[in-house]
């Protein structure tokens, strides 16, 4: 970037005569749609961007405002309108910069200085940060981006520049940033439709986090497509031929090469081989109509073989952010298998771009599938927020919306719904309005009724019955529901409810679950009852019940507690809880699952977490995601190995710093061999020219038995250090 002179005048004090020439790389895209006007303001951005980030720099050595740049760019790419663009100039002027968010409204009216705002606070959000404290920045960030779509356009084309520079950041930042990417931004931006960052973000952490892999995936992917190049032209070549002569004379026909990431996806969810995987090659066939679509279709399937349930219609029930398209599977030549999709030219301009390419610049008033749906989600974001108790139930939510919808069902008029695989009728009634769901008493699926509870399929028609009269709420529709509208709303009813309609209700689900451990709730009394109703939190048997009805407490989680007859007393200030004791992986029908973070073992001191989602979690005692917890919060208590749990294999994570060179990962893994260990999972990556660092999962028994095998393998000469993993604070 060619270096300018600074205005004289101060942040807020400059006139048109200090501004500074906008660069040319930003400027070109910029001058292709927008006004005069708008450009001067994006020109006083730049100026006032410029000066704010004036003697800062970037991690390459670049002078910070590269960066700020970079970002519009990309967003002047999607041809946003010209507040976004003047927004990424100044994205992180506010957090680097100390500039208060009143001047960037006094300068740039109230839309840019919430845009800024909003992208500030998702910038504030770390997945190592406390839980508390990063849910309530997620929960800002949402609503900021539900009241405007254009805070996580311009965030993601943010992260999608740091992601293109993130060689520069240190190692351990890159794994963060990479990470945080899968985990929240390329779902975020699947959700919005923009599928072009999407892929982009998924690949670049991808590649990241498992550079090996992807190497060996690009190989894999070259040698494939290397050797049948001609065969592959030919394929385009007869497909482009055929729908010519059959009248559809625009059609563009384009090979569609599949990704490192996509791959690996594949090969992980769907356990498919490679070879598997790399021979379909995907086409793209691009019309002006949707009349041409279907004729498209029909052409192609009458030339070559269509492979049986490969079929997807998405043009009459388009995926829930709006993508459209039709997929097939055929036999080309010599039984080839290939991918085709086929689109108008809007609806691959929408699958691109997404919610941008409705933004601002619209050719009409009308808005489209895309848009309508983005905008439905956004906006069930201050829903979500006015139902919800705190910011981590707020936070749930949200991230059980980014999971993608696999079921789609229809209403009796025909409307369409996509709902998450497991959805029952319940979370269709809260999918369709919250009214219809705080009223339902039944259901009818393809016209016979149904219970409520019922896990609902794709294509079925779903009737909701509802009541006049009060209808009261089962808390006990907590333990089935799977969607976040419907959670919020139930919970939200529960704690409107009276409250001796929520103690009657509490007192059923109390006795019932119980009587499914075999409990009498008249076996405790006096110093019994209290010492576990201190133990769960309550002050007395008539608060427990009122939580349970109103959804504070889960009934088999308390079930548990009395079983156990868990004793808390206070000795100086410090809490002290009697251990819990597991058998054979389940308490009396409570389910225990042992966290993935830290892969606790046999014979390791654990801890055990009481999840209201999922059960009881166990957790290594030094685990960072208990620590912090363990003085203050009584859903977390120690915990002791039963003898039937030595039945079981566990997981165990290792780290193994070894030699970079040829064959010592299967001189690594032979060892295992010989001792009859099962690995289950094994990461390779260079740390430089001299290490390589080994990750691996194993099926372990217990501690003694896995600290032999690492003294095996750190008595290895190529072997620098062979340790445990574990979460530790």
């Amino acid at each position: 970037m060619t270096e300018q002179a600074l205005p004289k005048k101060s942040l807020t004090n400059f006139t048109d005569d200090d501004l500074l020439s906008v660069p040319s790389y930003l400027l070109a895209p910029i001058k292709a749609y927008l006004k005069s006007a708008e450009i001067k303001k994006i020109q006083r951005a730049y100026t006032f961007a410029f000066i704010a980030h004036d003697g800062q720099k970037r991690k390459d050595g670049s002078a910070y405002i590269s960066h700020p740049v970079a970002v519009a760019k990309i967003v002047a790419e999607l041809k946003m309108d010209h507040d976004s663009i003047c927004a990424a100039l100044m994205h992180d002027v506010l957090e680097d910069c100390d500039v208060q968010k009143t001047v960037l409204e006094n300068n740039f009216g109230k839309d840019v200085a919430n845009i800024v705002d909003g992208v500030s606070k998702l910038g504030k959000i770390h997945m190592q940060n406390k839980a508390e404290t990063n849910a309530n920045n997620f929960q800002k960030m949402a609503l900021a981006m539900a009241n405007d779509v254009r805070v996580i356009l311009v965030k993601l084309c943010d992260r999608l520049h740091n992601m293109r520079t993130i060689d520069f950041m240190p190692r351990h930042k890159q794994i963060i940033k990479s990470k945080e990417t899968l985990e929240m931004f390329a779902p975020l931006a699947l959700r919005v439709g923009m599928i072009d960052i999407k892929n982009e973000l998924e690949d670049r952490a991808f590649r990241c986090l498992h550079p090996l892999r992807a190497e060996m995936l690009d190989s894999a992917i070259q040698k494939s497509s290397g050797g049948r190049k001609k065969i592959i032209e030919k394929v385009r070549k007869e497909l482009k031929a055929n729908l010519k002569n059959n009248g559809i004379d625009t059609a563009a026909v384009k090979g569609r090469e599949k990704n490192a990431f996509s791959i690996y996806n594949k090969i992980k969810t769907k356990h498919k081989p490679f070879s598997e995987i790399l021979d379909v090659y995907g086409f793209r066939i691009l019309v002006d109509t949707v009349d041409e679509c279907y004729r498209a279709l029909g052409i192609i399937h009458n030339y070559y073989s269509p492979i049986d349930n490969r079929f997807k219609d998405y043009i009459a029930i388009p995926k829930m952010n709006g993508y459209q398209a039709l997929h097939t599977g055929l036999l080309a030549l010599d039984a080839f298998p290939i991918e085709v999709q086929i689109q108008t030219r809007s609806m691959f301009d929408t699958a691109n771009r997404g919610i941008a390419a409705h933004w601002g610049y619209k050719t009409s008033q009308e808005s489209s599938g895309t848009e309508l749906r983005a905008t439905k989600w956004l906006t069930g974001l201050l829903d979500l927020y006015k139902e919800s108790k705190d910011s981590s139930e707020f936070v749930e939510s949200i991230k059980t919306d980014l999971e993608p919808e696999r079921v789609f069902v229809f209403s009796p008029k025909g409307h369409i719904f996509g709902l998450k695989i497991g959805a029952t009728p319940i979370d269709f009634a809260y999918a369709i309005h919250r009214d219809l769901g705080d009223t339902i008493v039944g259901c009818k699926v393809n016209r016979k009724e149904a219970p409520i509870n019922v896990e609902l399929e794709s294509g079925q028609t779903v009737e909701i019955i509802t009541s006049k009269n009060n209808v009261v709420i089962d808390p006990a529709w907590l333990n089935f529901i799977v969607t976040s509208r419907a959670r919020s709303g139930i919970r939200a009813r529960l704690r409107n409810q009276k409250v001796s309609s929520a103690r009657k209700a509490g007192k059923i689900m109390l006795e019932t679950e119980l009587k499914r451990s075999g409990i009498k709730l008249s076996d405790y009394k006096g110093a019994t009852l209290k010492r576990v109703l201190g133990s769960i939190g309550v002050p007395s048997l008539t608060k427990l019940m009122t939580d349970l009805g109103l959804g504070k407490k889960t009934g088999n989680i308390v079930a548990q507690k009395f079983y156990e007859g868990l004793q808390i007393r206070k000795n100086s200030g410090d809490q002290q809880i009697s251990p819990l004791r597991l058998a054979n992986k389940k308490i009396e029908g409570v389910s225990v699952v042992f966290a993935k973070c830290c892969r606790p073992i046999l014979d390791d001191e654990i801890i055990a977490h009481s999840d209201t989602e999922r059960g009881i979690v166990i957790h290594h005692k030094i685990c960072q995601q208990v620590v912090p917890f363990l003085a203050k919060d009584t859903r977390y208590q120690p915990a002791l190995w039963d003898a039937e749990t030595k039945k079981h294999l566990y997981i165990a994570k290792l780290k193994v710093i070894s030699e970079n060179k040829v064959g010592v990962l299967s001189d690594v893994l032979s060892i295992f061999t010989r001792e009859g260990i099962n690995v289950v999972f094994v990461n390779t990556n260079a740390i430089d020219a001299t290490f390589a660092n080994i990750e691996l999962e194993i099926e372990i028994n217990d501690t003694k038995h896995l600290n032999i095998l690492i003294d095996k393998v750190n008595a290895k000469k190529f072997v620098s250090d062979c340790s445990r993993q574990i979460n530790e604070g």
